[in-house]
C-alpha cells in the first residue's frame, strides 16, 4: 500500500494528488500540518524526506520525495492502464511534454503566492519574517546538536534566507509584477489546445496536470486574469469537470473549515 504524506492546501501536494488520481493510483492519505505544527521539520519526517518538504510518496519498494518524481511515477503507472494512458506514452510527444513540465517547475509558485499576499496585505510581512526567522533559529540549534544532519539542515536554512531576501530586498508589488510576467510567459509558451482536447492531443498529459494545478492556484490568488488565452480558459473549465479534479481536492479558494479539519487530522499522522 502506498502512503502519500501531503498537506491539504500545499501546491505541490495538489500536483501529486491530481497526478495519482488521473493515473488511478490508490494510496493512504497521511495529512501533515506544515503551517502550525510544522511537522515537515520534525526529525521523524526528516528521516523520510531530508528536504523537509511535501509531498512524499512511500511504498514497500518506493520512496519519492517531491511532486515531480510523483508526477513521473503516475505517468508510468497510467501507461500500464490503456483506459487511462496519458499522452506521455506517445514517444513523438514526450519531449515537448517534458519541456512544458520543466517550464512549470521553473516558476516560483511560492513567490507568486506570497507576493500577492504581501502586495495586498502589507501587515503580513512582519509575521512572515518572524516565522521564517524563528524556523531558522530552531534549525540552527539543531545543526549545533546534530552534526550528522548539518548539511540538510543548513540547506533548509539557506532556502529560508533566500525567501526572506526576496521580500526584504524589494517591494512586494514589484516582486508580484515580476512573477506575473513569468507566469504569463509560461502560459503563452504552451501549445494550442486542440478542440475539445488537451495540450498534446486527445489524452491528458503530465503538462495538463501541472497546468490544471497552476490554474487552481491562480484562481485561489485572484490571478486568473493571467489565463488570457481562450483555448487555455476552455481547458481550465473542462478540466474542472473531470472526476480526478474533485478527487484530488484542488483548492481554488482558501477553505478555512477544510484547513482546520486537515490540521486536526494531521495530529494522528506518524512517519515511521
Amino acid at each position: 500500500m502506498l502512503e502519500l504524506f501531503h498537506a491539504a492546501p500545499s501546491y505541490y501536494s495538489m500536483v501529486a494528488r491530481l497526478a495519482l488520481a488521473e493515473a488511478g493510483v490508490g494510496y493512504t492519505s497521511r495529512l501533515m500540518d506544515i503551517h502550525l505544527a510544522k511537522q515537515q521539520l520534525s526529525p521523524a519526517y526528516r528521516r523520510l524526506n531530508p528536504h523537509m518538504t511535501v509531498p512524499t510518496l512511500r511504498g514497500p519498494d518506493l520512496l519519492l520525495t517531491d511532486s515531480a518524481q510523483i508526477l513521473g511515477y503516475a505517468a508510468q503507472q497510467a501507461e500500464q492502464r490503456p483506459e487511462r494512458a496519458w499522452a506521455d506514452a506517445d514517444a513523438s510527444r514526450a519531449e515537448a511534454i517534458q519541456r512544458a513540465v520543466a517550464g512549470h517547475y521553473a516558476l516560483s509558485i511560492e513567490t507568486l503566492t506570497f507576493g500577492k499576499v504581501l502586495a495586498t496585505r502589507p501587515w503580513f510581512k512582519p509575521v512572515m519574517v518572524r516565522m521564517l526567522t524563528g524556523i531558522n533559529a530552531k534549525l540552527e540549534r539543531e545543526i549545533a546538536a546534530k552534526a550528522d544532519q548539518a548539511a540538510v539542515l543548513q540547506a533548509k536554512v539557506q532556502q529560508n534566507q533566500a525567501r526572506l531576501a526576496v521580500f526584504q530586498g524589494r517591494p512586494a508589488p514589484a516582486v508580484l509584477a515580476e512573477q506575473r510576467e513569468q507566469v504569463s510567459a509560461y502560459l503563452a509558451s504552451l501549445p494550442p489546445v486542440v478542440a475539445s482536447g488537451w495540450l498534446f492531443g486527445a489524452r491528458i498529459s503530465s503538462a495538463d496536470v501541472v497546468v490544471a494545478v497552476l490554474c487552481s492556484r491562480l484562481a485561489m490568488a485572484g490571478e486568473l486574469a493571467l489565463l488570457s488565452r481562450p483555448d487555455l480558459q476552455s481547458l481550465w473549465q473542462r478540466y474542472q469537470q473531470r472526476p480526478a479534479f474533485e478527487e484530488a481536492d484542488l483548492w481554488t479558494r482558501f477553505q478555512r473549515r477544510r484547513f482546520v479539519q486537515a490540521v486536526l487530522e494531521a495530529r494522528h499522522t506518524r512517519f515511521s
